[in-house]
Formats: structure tokens, C-alpha cells, sequence
């Protein structure tokens, strides 16, 4: 429920978060085109201040263009070459300004309305003749119909990428967020079907070992050896059936594992673990040998918990060594925690493999080892046993000097 709620949560905050990039886009691309705007209009009021200059030397000169500009009665020929001639000025200065965009220009001497549109200001630009003539009031008005268009065909490109590149990021979120759906319904069925068969093994592996254990008591009265032997093989293979489903059991549940806590002394727990283990060393020509240094070794925690971890890395430990199995486990007390580390012989973990064996059904290659069996769920189940009783696991190995696996349990456990 907790993850679920994670992930949950997560989506959530990533829709947020590309929303968000998606408003930043908008309001940066808005942003691009004021300062285009702002651009384009002080190269337009520079070359009209050039042409306001230009405009003065000439009226100083011609008394027609003066009586044009105040609007005095002239001749239709003379009005229409000195509209011309001004015309003549204003196209001059935009060009060395690099505008070369249509335009209309008048001589008023009303005042104007500015319009502006959503993204830009008015396309209306004014320069003042103030002090050139005698009249003031009077202004050129000059405007460009297309000037809008010029001003979004400059920040196409980037308003085009931007746009593309948040429509591919929703796309993929989506596309994601289905996938990922689908994939937490597949798990969810997968934990189900696996539980729903752990479940039903149960049963008639419990019958099994009933049935069994009733022959073996009647033991004395079979007269076959291979009959005995048989049933011995029986009785083992069972046990490791019943482990096996245990354990894909506990690792698959999604439910929460209670942990019962009391005070227990971890070296008594080595000590008996390490005993179950001596008829198979016995037969491997293995050893264990124990160099118990804590000081501080009774702590409250699970006892079940800490011998099956001990327990499925001194299993991993035999089957994975290729002969005569070595294995060494120390405790020490360092930085308010307890240490239990587990050291053997074995063919080691590659450097790639170490970061996944704690993974559910990862199995690590075994190299020259073919006769190792499992669901690769022992490291999985251990790491969870470890982490229930608010500790940590390490490990870190080498193909020359095994794997030496390292839990950390916390002295704030210790019994009182």
C-alpha cells in the first residue's frame, strides 16, 4: 500500500513538474518575443530619428516641403514629389537599419490610439517634427501591416522546438505512465498466481511429510534397505520443498511482516546455527571457524530472523564453493552497531552481478558449479530479515578471496 501510494504520489508530481516546464516554455516564448518586439522597434525609432534629422536639413532649404508638412495648399505635382521625396527618406534610414518591411506612412497632427494585440505592442510608430516647422503638433505616423507576422516567423523555430520537444515529453509520460500501469498489473497478478500456488503446495507437502514420518516409525518392522533409503531421500527432498515454498512465500507476500522482538545473545545464535550445519560440512570437508570479538552481543531482536539469515549465507557459502568449504564468522562492536561478518572460500560474485544479487529471482552464473539448485530468493529473503530488524547488509567479493558478507545491527537494539 505504502509503495503504492509512492508511485502514486510520484506520477502525480511529475505531471506537476512537466506542467510546470510547459508554463516556462510559454511564458520564455512570450519573453523572446517582447524582446524581438522591443528590438525591431528601436531600429524603427532610430531610423525615423535619423529621418526626423534628414527631414529638417531639408525643409531648411525648401519652403515647398515646409508648406507639405504644415499642411499649407500647394500644387497637386509639387505635393505628390514631395510625398515621394519623404518616402524617399524613410525607406533611406530603414534600410541601413536592415528593415525591409512594406510600410505606410502620414502626416497628421492628431492625436492616435494605440492598439496592441495579445502578444505584441501597437504597430503604430511616431516621430515627432517638433522644431522643425512652425506649427508643432505635427508627427509622422508610420505602420507596417506585416510586422507581426515578421516578429513570430523570427522565434518560429524556437516556439516550433520548444512546443515539439514538451508534446514528446507529455507523450512519453503518458505512454509511460500506461506502461507502467501495466506492468504493476502484470506484477500484481504474477505475486498473485505465485501465492495462490505457494499455497496450494502446502497441503500436500504437509501430507507428504505426514505420511512419511508415519513409515519411518515403522522403521524397524521393513526389511528392505533400499525401502529405508527411499524413504530417507523422501524425507529430505521434502524438507527442501517445504524451505523452497516458505521462502517464495515470505519474499512474494505483500502483506507486512510483524517482527517480534526480545532479548537474545547473537552469539548463542551463531553457535547453534553453525551446529546444524556440521553433518554437511562433515560430508563436504568443510569447516566453519568462529571468532566472536563483540562485547556487546545480546540485543533485542528477532532470534528466527537471525538464524535463518546466518543459516541461508552459510547455505550459499557451501554451495557455492567448489571444494572443501572455508568459512569464517566474526562479530565485532564498531560505531554503536554490531558486525556479523561471513566469510568464505567460494567462487566469488563479479563486480556486475554484486549491485542485483539482492534482487528477487536474480541467480548469480556459477561458472564451473552445475549443481546448484534454487529460486534465487534466499539473498532477497535475507536482506528483508535484515532490514526487520533495522540492520543493513553489505557485500563484497572477489573470484580469487569468495564473498565476505557484512550485517550491521544497531546497538540501540542492545537489551538492557
Amino acid at each position: 500500500m505504502k509503495n503504492n501510494n509512492r508511485q502514486r504520489y510520484l506520477a502525480i508530481f511529475t505531471f506537476i513538474a512537466l506542467l510546470t516546464l510547459l508554463i516556462v516554455q510559454v511564458y520564455w516564448l512570450f519573453k523572446v518575443a517582447r524582446l524581438e518586439e522591443e528590438n525591431f522597434n528601436q531600429q524603427v525609432n532610430k531610423a525615423l530619428t535619423e529621418a526626423r534629422q534628414e527631414i529638417g536639413n531639408t525643409v531648411s532649404t525648401c519652403s515647398d516641403m515646409k508648406n507639405y508638412l504644415c499642411g499649407n495648399p500647394c500644387q497637386h505635382t509639387v505635393k505628390q514629389k514631395k510625398i515621394e521625396e519623404l518616402d524617399s527618406i524613410i525607406k533611406s534610414k530603414l534600410n541601413l537599419y536592415h528593415i525591409d518591411l512594406d510600410y505606410t506612412y502620414t502626416i497628421t497632427d492628431s492625436t492616435h490610439k494605440k492598439n496592441s494585440t495579445k502578444i505584441f505592442g501597437s504597430k503604430c510608430y511616431l516621430q515627432s517634427l517638433n522644431g522643425l516647422l512652425e506649427k508643432d503638433g505635427i508627427q509622422i505616423r508610420l505602420q507596417f501591416p506585416g510586422r507581426n507576422q515578421f516578429l513570430l516567423a523570427q522565434i518560429r523555430g524556437a516556439f516550433l522546438l520548444a512546443f515539439f520537444a514538451v508534446i514528446f515529453v507529455m507523450v512519453s509520460f503518458i505512454i509511460t505512465f500506461t506502461m507502467f500501469r501495466k506492468e504493476r498489473m502484470l506484477a500484481q497478478q504474477t505475486s498473485d498466481f505465485i501465492n495462490n500456488m505457494v499455497h496450494e503446495f502446502q497441503t500436500p507437502l504437509s501430507n507428504i511429510r505426514l505420511a512419511s514420518s508415519l513409515i519411518k516409525k515403522r522403521e524397524k518392522t521393513i526389511q528392505d534397505e533400499k525401502v529405508i533409503e527411499y524413504l530417507s531421500v523422501i524425507q529430505t527432498e521434502n524438507v527442501k520443498l517445504e524451505k523452497h515454498v516458505d521462502e517464495i512465500l515470505k519474499v512474494t507476500c505483500n502483506t507486512n511482516n510483524h517482527t517480534f522482538s526480545e532479548e537474545a545473545d547473537i552469539h548463542q545464535l551463531v553457535f547453534s546455527t553453525v551446529h546444524e550445519f556440521a553433518t554437511r560440512l562433515e560430508s563436504e570437508k568443510g569447516k566453519i571457524d568462529l571468532k566472536l570479538n563483540a562485547t556487546k552481543h545480546v540485543l533485542k531482536v528477532a532470534p528466527d530472523h537471525i538464524k535463518l539469515i546466518i543459516s541461508n549465507l552459510i547455505d550459499n557459502a557451501i554451495k557455492y564453493t567448489i571444494q572443501n568449504p572455508h568459512i569464517l564468522i566474526s562479530t565485532e562492536n564498531t560505531n554503536n552497531e554490531l558486525l556479523i561478518k561471513i566469510r568464505d572460500n567460494g567462487i566469488g560474485i563479479e563486480k556486475k552481478d554484486l549491485s542485483n544479487i539482492f534482487e528477487k529471482y536474480y541467480r548469480v552464473s556459477t561458472g564451473d558449479v552445475h549443481n546448484v539448485k534454487g529460486f534465487g530468493l534466499g539473498l532477497t529473503y535475507v536482506k528483508k530479515l535484515v532490514e526487520l530488524n533495522k540492520g543493513r547488509i553489505e557485500v563484497s567479493s572477489s573470484k580469487t578471496e569468495g564473498t565476505l558478507f557484512t550485517i550491521y545491527l544497531p546497538l540501540n537494539h542492545e537489551a538492557n
